[in-house]
């Protein structure tokens, strides 16, 4: 899953100044009084906030390509929904004037169509970021999330229970799209910047979890991405935003990807505490999950390692390869020890 070479090589600003034209014309699907965008962020998708003359807000995602399907992505909106009428917060989705959930738009200079969708604006900000982590202290990593935690409980409870439209249709994270010899985000061992030491140890690592993890079904619908960036607090009130990774997996690879940022920032004895803390106020975590734990992280760890492979136009994916590296490696020597 890769962007041809002539816009993955180009700068960001002029990526960036393609896509905004894409966004620009994307938006004449829906009925918006003269609006502007201004890119917010260039990650997995490209997110724009939508400003409109009359000082209403939206968010508009351009999403990468080929990433999900229609279905994939009107499924995700449907859930949304069907959480927020459950009194889980989430952001609404924005009808085009066709009464669809997203557009598909060509622009020239971006190489392939884009699916587009149109979000209302929430309040809140982030607590922290996967990159940096949370930068509060015990007691506020704690409380953070035992919210986190029960939010994600509520999520996963309704998510067992929730009546799936014919057409739903999300994707999985199991052992062959996180540590298979295709993963959805790269082959992290097609990366220069591991050398020859590390390679050996890190596909040692890869083995390790597939032999742990395969005989364990990925059959819970979880949000897939709890990480700092999408958690939005204001107030009282912790909302939950971006559920495009929303799919099928393991319970404990929820809580895996939620704390993963605090592994290599610290904090993640709090956070694992709070967050456990919130999950068992609405529902028993499954104690097979909190012992597999370990192999959830260390697959989060491999597949994040994966990612600047099929994402070679973003810089902020090329710019965490070092990091990234040496943490994931060293991650993996301990967790080789650990489970040996």
């Amino acid at each position: 899953m890769t962007v041809p070479a002539d816009f993955a090589t180009l700068d960001t600003g002029e990526q960036v100044a393609r896509l905004t034209r894409l966004a620009e014309r994307a938006l004449a699907a829906w009925d918006l009084a003269t609006p502007r965008v201004e890119l917010l962020k260039y990650r997995e998708n490209a997110v724009f906030l939508v400003t409109t003359a009359d000082g209403a807000r939206a968010i508009l995602r351009v999403h990468r390509p080929r990433y999900r399907s229609d279905d994939d992505i009107r499924s995700e909106i449907a859930w949304m929904q069907a959480l927020d009428a459950d009194g889980i917060p989430t952001p609404a989705a924005i009808a085009t004037r066709a009464g669809d959930w997203l557009t598909t738009v060509a622009a020239d200079g971006v190489p392939e169509p884009r699916q587009c969708d149109l979000m209302a604006w929430v309040p809140g900000t982030p607590p922290g970021t996967l990159e940096a982590g949370v930068a509060t202290d015990a007691a506020g990593l704690r409380a953070l999330y035992r919210a986190v935690g029960g939010l994600a409980a509520r999520m996963h409870t309704h998510a067992a229970a929730w009546p799936k439209p014919v057409w739903f249709s999300r994707p999985a994270w199991n052992v062959e799209t996180l540590v298979g010899d295709a993963p959805t985000f790269g082959r992290f061992w097609e990366l220069d910047a591991i050398d020859g030491e590390a390679l050996p140890i890190l596909l040692a690592a890869r083995d390790r979890v597939r032999q742990r993890l395969c005989a364990r079904p990925a059959a819970a619908l979880i949000h897939g991405d709890l990480v700092p960036d999408n958690i939005l607090v204001d107030g009282a009130t912790t909302r939950v935003i971006d559920f495009d990774d929303f799919g099928w997996s393991w319970i404990g690879f929820e809580v895996a990807t939620s704390l993963y940022t605090l592994q290599l920032a610290g904090g993640f004895a709090d956070g694992l505490a709070g967050y456990l803390e919130g999950y068992r106020e609405m529902r028993p975590f499954p104690d097979e999950d909190l012992a597999l734990l370990p192999d959830f992280l260390m697959a989060r760890g491999l597949s994040y390692l994966g990612w600047p492979v099929g994402r070679p136009e973003i810089e902020s994916a090329r710019n965490l390869v070092p990091l990234l590296v040496y943490a994931v490696t060293d991650e993996a020597r301990r967790y080789l020890d650990a489970t040996g």
